[in-house]
């Protein structure tokens, strides 16, 4: 079963035998089986429902003949101003359990919401935020501030206590540079690991959901949050590599947000050869898999790396997936 919104206009496919005749699906705004919903359709022969919507998110809860209940959320919900927003529930684990949806959230920077945006994510409950940008970053296009929602600065890749000035560097003319020195990237990341215990320590101590991190393209320490967390709830690497992938949908966006910040950080003195940058917005399966051969070389598996390098121990991992996962 899939979700793809067109303007107002969301559909929900799937295929026979995904969905048994005389179940019901109902949409609601919660991923709570319980809550409230409106009933949309009995299902006989059908694969396909249309739904006119504007509010964000849509989840559909289908109510099987059984009883047993299944929620089904939208992938990609469309910001007007953050690009990249994502729900990674849905996803089965090696264990056939399902991730929950609407409980993690991640998404590109922030600081063009708008009004309606400010609304909807107040509407989806959203507890706290973590911005894994560097300082300068942050100084450069600060978030804004939610009156109800926690917002955290744990930076991946850099020191929490590097400068908030921004330091003029120097931009390589040579586009060759530029696919080494992300997958550079990606091994420095892995080093991160105080900033990645601090995070999900406080996820799982806390049970603070749903939650929502991001840095300046939702593309890279996103993607490797992003996967430490499907890692940690036995998500299979193959899923995961796709998941990451789906950036790309956002590639020319990702290169007009980092054609600003580059201007900001060269000093806007160098004549910028903007595609020279693409493979810096691209979500490479490479680039992943660099940070995950990283952990391997250090503890042996990506799993260890989560264990004996970050700190999550095995009784923490499960408490994670008693919250994460469906059944459990």
């Amino acid at each position: 079963m899939q979700t793809q919104r067109t303007g107002n206009q969301l559909s929900l496919t799937w295929s026979q035998g995904d969905i048994p005749v005389g179940s019901t699906i109902f949409q609601s705004r919660s991923s709570e089986i319980g809550a409230s919903k409106k009933q949309l359709l009995v299902v006989d022969k059908e694969t396909h429902l249309l739904l006119l919507n504007e509010d964000l998110p849509v989840f559909f809860i289908i109510q099987k003949p059984d009883g047993v209940s299944e929620i089904v959320g939208e992938r990609i919900i469309p910001f007007e101003g953050c690009f990249n927003f994502r729900d990674l529930g849905g996803y089965v684990n090696m264990a056939g359990k399902r991730v929950k949806w609407g409980k993690l959230y991640r998404s590109s920077l922030l600081s063009n919401l708008t009004t309606k945006d400010h609304d909807t994510l107040e509407t989806m409950g959203i507890k706290w935020i973590c911005d894994l940008r560097s300082t300068a970053e942050i100084a450069a296009k600060p978030s804004p501030i939610f009156p109800t929602i926690k917002n955290r600065h744990i930076p991946i890749g850099t020191a929490k206590n590097e400068t908030s000035e921004t330091q003029k560097m120097e931009i390589p003319d040579d586009p060759r540079v530029y696919e080494p020195l992300m997958g550079e990237s990606y091994r420095v990341f892995v080093q991160s690991k105080d900033g990645f215990r601090e995070i999900l320590e406080y996820i799982i101590d806390k049970a603070d959901l749903p939650f929502l991190f991001h840095c300046t393209a939702g593309k890279d320490r996103t993607g490797v949050l992003g996967a430490l967390l499907l890692k940690l709830l036995d998500v299979p690497e193959k899923t995961i590599l796709a998941d990451y992938e789906l950036t790309n949908k956002y590639a020319d966006a990702i290169l007009g947000e980092m054609q600003g910040l580059i201007e900001v950080f060269s000093g806007n003195t160098q004549k910028i050869e903007l595609e020279h940058f693409r493979p810096m917005a691209e979500a490479r399966p490479g680039y992943l898999e660099i940070a995950f051969d990283e952990m391997r070389k250090e503890y042996g598996s990506v799993d260890a790396y989560l264990e004996k390098g970050i700190g999550i121990s095995t009784t923490k991992k499960a408490k994670f997936q008693s919250m994460m996962l469906e059944g459990e």
